[in-house]
Protein backbone atom coordinates (compact mmCIF):
# COMPACT_ATOMS: atom_id res chain seq x y z
CA UNK A 1 0.00 0.00 0.00
CA UNK A 2 1.32 3.81 -1.00
CA UNK A 3 1.76 6.14 1.90
CA UNK A 4 -0.41 9.13 1.75
CA UNK A 5 2.19 11.19 3.37
CA UNK A 6 -0.65 11.97 6.10
CA UNK A 7 0.57 11.34 10.07
CA UNK A 8 -1.76 9.58 12.26
CA UNK A 9 -1.86 10.33 16.18
CA UNK A 10 -2.40 7.95 18.48
CA UNK A 11 -3.50 8.86 21.70
CA UNK A 12 -2.16 6.72 24.69
CA UNK A 13 -4.85 5.06 27.25
CA UNK A 14 -3.41 3.01 29.57
CA UNK A 15 -5.97 0.54 31.42
CA UNK A 16 -7.51 1.43 34.40
CA UNK A 17 -5.49 -1.28 36.39
CA UNK A 18 -2.39 0.28 35.27
CA UNK A 19 -3.70 3.65 35.89
CA UNK A 20 -3.85 2.41 39.43
CA UNK A 21 -1.10 0.81 39.74
CA UNK A 22 0.40 4.27 39.05
CA UNK A 23 -1.30 6.53 41.26
CA UNK A 24 -0.94 4.00 44.18
CA UNK A 25 3.18 4.07 43.24
CA UNK A 26 2.65 8.21 43.74
CA UNK A 27 1.40 8.55 47.00
CA UNK A 28 2.39 4.73 48.71
CA UNK A 29 5.15 7.00 50.33
CA UNK A 30 2.94 9.21 52.33
CA UNK A 31 -0.05 6.72 52.75
CA UNK A 32 0.10 3.10 51.39
CA UNK A 33 -2.39 1.44 49.11
CA UNK A 34 -5.03 -0.62 49.78
CA UNK A 35 -3.86 -1.46 53.68
CA UNK A 36 -5.94 -3.34 55.94
CA UNK A 37 -6.07 -0.42 59.07
CA UNK A 38 -6.55 -4.13 61.45
CA UNK A 39 -2.97 -4.53 60.50
CA UNK A 40 -1.57 -1.11 60.95
CA UNK A 41 -0.62 -1.97 64.52
CA UNK A 42 -2.32 1.30 65.57
CA UNK A 43 -3.64 1.29 68.82
CA UNK A 44 -7.29 0.73 69.46
CA UNK A 45 -9.72 3.52 71.17
CA UNK A 46 -10.37 2.42 74.46
CA UNK A 47 -13.56 3.79 76.33
CA UNK A 48 -11.82 3.63 79.83
CA UNK A 49 -10.31 6.84 80.83
CA UNK A 50 -6.79 6.40 81.30
CA UNK A 51 -3.80 8.52 82.80
CA UNK A 52 -2.64 8.92 79.49
CA UNK A 53 -6.23 10.15 78.22
CA UNK A 54 -7.30 13.36 77.70
CA UNK A 55 -10.15 15.55 80.07
CA UNK A 56 -11.63 13.20 82.45
CA UNK A 57 -14.53 13.64 84.59
CA UNK A 58 -13.57 14.68 88.31
CA UNK A 59 -15.75 11.74 89.40
CA UNK A 60 -13.69 9.26 87.46
CA UNK A 61 -10.27 11.04 89.33
CA UNK A 62 -7.50 9.23 91.10
CA UNK A 63 -8.74 5.52 89.96
CA UNK A 64 -11.89 5.83 91.58
CA UNK A 65 -10.82 7.54 94.64
CA UNK A 66 -13.31 10.28 94.19
CA UNK A 67 -17.29 10.12 95.23
CA UNK A 68 -20.09 11.73 93.93
CA UNK A 69 -19.22 14.27 97.17
CA UNK A 70 -15.50 14.69 97.11
CA UNK A 71 -16.35 15.39 93.09
CA UNK A 72 -19.16 17.75 94.37
CA UNK A 73 -16.84 19.91 96.19
CA UNK A 74 -14.37 19.98 93.72
CA UNK A 75 -17.08 21.29 91.22
CA UNK A 76 -17.84 24.00 93.35
CA UNK A 77 -18.35 26.93 93.56
CA UNK A 78 -15.96 27.60 90.72
CA UNK A 79 -14.08 24.22 89.85
CA UNK A 80 -13.40 22.23 87.00
CA UNK A 81 -15.91 19.90 86.18
CA UNK A 82 -13.21 17.94 84.24
CA UNK A 83 -9.34 17.51 84.83
CA UNK A 84 -6.19 15.69 83.37
CA UNK A 85 -4.69 13.14 85.13
CA UNK A 86 -1.13 13.38 84.78
CA UNK A 87 0.38 9.53 84.55
CA UNK A 88 1.79 7.51 87.60
CA UNK A 89 2.67 4.40 88.26
CA UNK A 90 0.43 1.58 89.08
CA UNK A 91 -0.43 0.49 92.63
CA UNK A 92 1.71 -2.41 92.50
CA UNK A 93 4.49 -0.29 91.28
CA UNK A 94 4.65 1.98 94.05
CA UNK A 95 4.36 -1.14 96.66
CA UNK A 96 7.50 -2.23 95.16
CA UNK A 97 9.33 1.01 94.72
CA UNK A 98 8.52 1.30 98.59
CA UNK A 99 9.80 -2.49 99.71
CA UNK A 100 13.05 -1.49 98.03
CA UNK A 101 13.37 1.82 100.18
CA UNK A 102 15.41 2.11 103.40
CA UNK A 103 12.84 2.27 106.46
CA UNK A 104 14.02 5.77 107.15
CA UNK A 105 12.75 8.74 105.17
CA UNK A 106 12.24 7.80 101.55
CA UNK A 107 11.69 9.58 98.42
CA UNK A 108 7.75 10.20 97.89
CA UNK A 109 5.98 7.92 95.38
CA UNK A 110 3.25 9.85 93.58
CA UNK A 111 0.08 8.06 93.98
CA UNK A 112 -2.40 10.42 92.08
CA UNK A 113 -1.80 13.81 90.30
CA UNK A 114 -4.77 16.48 88.38
CA UNK A 115 -3.99 19.22 86.58
CA UNK A 116 -6.25 21.32 85.06
CA UNK A 117 -4.85 20.57 81.51
CA UNK A 118 -1.80 18.72 79.85
CA UNK A 119 1.45 20.35 81.41
CA UNK A 120 -1.39 22.80 83.39
CA UNK A 121 -1.63 23.90 86.34
CA UNK A 122 -1.46 21.44 89.55
CA UNK A 123 -5.32 21.19 91.25
CA UNK A 124 -4.06 18.17 93.74
CA UNK A 125 -1.23 15.74 94.39
CA UNK A 126 -1.30 12.79 96.64
CA UNK A 127 2.08 11.33 97.95
CA UNK A 128 3.43 8.35 100.31
CA UNK A 129 7.12 7.62 101.63
CA UNK A 130 8.66 6.28 104.18
CA UNK A 131 9.16 8.25 107.53
CA UNK A 132 11.00 7.96 110.98
CA UNK A 133 7.84 9.72 112.48
CA UNK A 134 5.23 7.16 114.29
CA UNK A 135 1.63 7.51 114.64
CA UNK A 136 0.61 8.16 118.64
CA UNK A 137 1.47 5.22 120.77
CA UNK A 138 -1.56 2.88 120.77
CA UNK A 139 -2.43 3.97 117.27
CA UNK A 140 -1.67 2.01 114.01
CA UNK A 141 -3.16 4.62 111.95
CA UNK A 142 -3.07 8.63 112.40
CA UNK A 143 -4.81 11.53 110.42
CA UNK A 144 -3.39 15.16 110.94
CA UNK A 145 -5.16 17.95 109.83
CA UNK A 146 -3.43 20.92 107.82
CA UNK A 147 -4.06 23.86 106.51
CA UNK A 148 -3.39 25.37 103.29
CA UNK A 149 -3.10 23.77 99.77
CA UNK A 150 0.62 22.83 100.18
CA UNK A 151 0.15 20.77 103.02
CA UNK A 152 -3.64 19.83 103.26
CA UNK A 153 -3.81 16.63 104.99
CA UNK A 154 -1.19 13.27 106.50
CA UNK A 155 -1.79 10.13 107.33
CA UNK A 156 0.84 7.69 108.84
CA UNK A 157 0.46 4.18 108.80
CA UNK A 158 2.45 1.59 110.93
CA UNK A 159 3.56 -1.32 108.31
CA UNK A 160 6.37 -3.49 109.32
CA UNK A 161 6.96 -6.17 106.66
CA UNK A 162 7.99 -8.92 107.04
CA UNK A 163 10.97 -11.46 106.48
CA UNK A 164 8.49 -12.48 103.55
CA UNK A 165 7.89 -9.59 101.97
CA UNK A 166 10.85 -9.25 99.37
CA UNK A 167 12.44 -6.20 100.71
CA UNK A 168 15.54 -5.74 100.26
CA UNK A 169 16.09 -3.33 103.38
CA UNK A 170 16.80 -3.93 106.80
CA UNK A 171 14.47 -6.12 108.36
CA UNK A 172 13.01 -6.02 112.37
CA UNK A 173 12.10 -2.77 113.93
CA UNK A 174 8.79 -0.62 113.25
CA UNK A 175 8.33 0.81 109.85
CA UNK A 176 5.89 4.02 109.09
CA UNK A 177 4.16 5.18 105.98
CA UNK A 178 3.20 8.81 105.63
CA UNK A 179 0.38 9.53 102.75
CA UNK A 180 0.65 13.54 102.11
CA UNK A 181 -2.02 15.48 100.23
CA UNK A 182 -1.61 18.75 97.75
CA UNK A 183 -4.98 20.21 97.57
CA UNK A 184 -5.82 23.25 95.07
CA UNK A 185 -9.31 22.37 94.63
CA UNK A 186 -9.82 23.60 98.63
CA UNK A 187 -12.43 20.42 99.38
CA UNK A 188 -13.28 19.89 102.87
CA UNK A 189 -11.36 18.00 105.95
CA UNK A 190 -13.32 15.41 105.58
CA UNK A 191 -12.98 14.44 101.85
CA UNK A 192 -9.07 14.94 102.44
CA UNK A 193 -9.45 12.07 105.14
CA UNK A 194 -11.09 9.73 102.85
CA UNK A 195 -8.99 10.43 100.28
CA UNK A 196 -5.50 9.75 102.15
CA UNK A 197 -7.56 6.87 103.68
CA UNK A 198 -8.23 5.31 100.72
CA UNK A 199 -5.23 5.72 99.26
CA UNK A 200 -3.15 3.99 102.49
CA UNK A 201 -6.07 0.98 101.81
CA UNK A 202 -4.56 0.20 97.93
CA UNK A 203 -0.87 0.66 98.82
CA UNK A 204 -0.91 -1.59 102.52
CA UNK A 205 -2.62 -4.22 100.97
CA UNK A 206 -0.10 -5.01 98.61
CA UNK A 207 2.30 -4.33 100.87
CA UNK A 208 1.44 -7.09 103.01
CA UNK A 209 1.99 -5.53 106.81
CA UNK A 210 3.25 -7.78 109.81
CA UNK A 211 -0.43 -6.36 111.00
CA UNK A 212 -3.35 -5.40 109.41
CA UNK A 213 -3.22 -1.42 110.02
CA UNK A 214 -6.69 -0.60 111.65
CA UNK A 215 -8.03 2.05 109.89
CA UNK A 216 -10.85 4.63 111.14
CA UNK A 217 -14.09 6.08 109.63
CA UNK A 218 -13.09 8.96 107.89
CA UNK A 219 -15.91 10.81 109.66
CA UNK A 220 -14.75 10.00 113.22
CA UNK A 221 -11.40 11.84 112.16
CA UNK A 222 -12.77 14.41 110.43
CA UNK A 223 -16.45 15.10 110.39
CA UNK A 224 -18.48 16.18 107.14
CA UNK A 225 -19.17 19.73 106.69
CA UNK A 226 -22.19 21.46 107.61
CA UNK A 227 -24.11 22.55 104.03
CA UNK A 228 -22.89 25.13 102.55
CA UNK A 229 -19.47 24.83 104.67
CA UNK A 230 -16.41 23.39 103.45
Amino acid sequence: MESTGEIVHRKFRPTLGRLAALVCTSVIAVTGCGGDDGESGAPKPTSKPTAGAGLIPVAQACDGLFDEAIAKEAREPNGPSKVYPVKTESTGQVAKALREEPARRGTPEDLCTLTDKAEGKELLAITVAWTPHSPPSGQSVHYTTTVGPEDAGRLRVTCDLGSGSGSGTESGGARFLEFALRDYFTVSDHSHAKLLIASAKKITSQLDCRETPEYPDPKDVAPPPKPGLR
